[in-house]
């Protein structure tokens, strides 16, 4: 419904939601429909407006993590928020944390959990970091891997079943075109399984 950078990105079996991001620091929660061309709609506001967070899918509701309200050195957040794709309505705090506060973090999710990938802590650290919070409750979350190598922002991230990826991001050292790999059946290190096509 308005024009955003930096928002979390999450989806239902029938709908995309985009949430927050800049200018402002939005809270808006958008939803748009699968196989129209309608616009999207506001469908209610995030607990906190903020950008540069990640978000995660259950089979019920949209998750939002992690994030800042501010720029890449204060103000980062630790929080998991949540809405239902049942109804519209505004997130909620699970009152669950990350394991740091972290902005620029991307997720992925498996069928009874969310994770985040790396990021950015306060006042500039940039992560390797894989958390791991449950659907099922509003336990914290767990530090149960690392990826191979600590990236920010400009990386992308998708899952299989079975698997999480990241591809890409700013790294220090620099990333590049790595592909990034780690298990949901058993916590631990991504590895390197490939890289990404050249630029020409």
């Amino acid at each position: 419904t308005t024009a955003r950078t930096y928002p979390a990105g999450c989806s239902s079996s029938t709908h995309g939601y985009c949430s927050g991001g800049q200018p402002n620091n939005s809270n808006i929660i958008d939803k748009f429909q699968f196989g129209t061309t309608d616009n999207s709609t506001d469908v209610g506001d995030l607990a906190t407006g903020l950008h540069a967070a990640g978000g995660g899918v259950s089979t019920t509701h949209g998750y939002v993590f992690g994030g800042t309200t501010s720029g890449p050195t204060g103000n980062n957040l630790d929080t998991i928020q949540k809405f239902s794709f049942a109804s519209d309505g505004n997130a909620t705090d699970t009152t669950a944390d990350l394991t740091q506060v972290s902005a620029y973090v991307d997720g992925s999710s498996s069928a009874t959990h969310g994770y985040r990938h790396g990021g950015q802590n306060i006042p500039s650290a940039v992560v390797n970091t894989i958390d791991k919070f449950p659907f099922a409750s509003s336990a914290n979350a767990t530090d149960v891997g690392d990826l191979t190598a600590a990236r920010l922002p400009y990386k992308s991230t998708c899952n299989s079943t079975t698997h999480g990826y990241t591809m890409g991001g700013w790294a220090s050292p620099y990333a590049g075109g790595v592909i990034d790999k780690f298990s949901y059946a058993t916590d631990g290190n991504a590895t390197d399984v490939g890289d990404l096509s050249p630029v020409n």
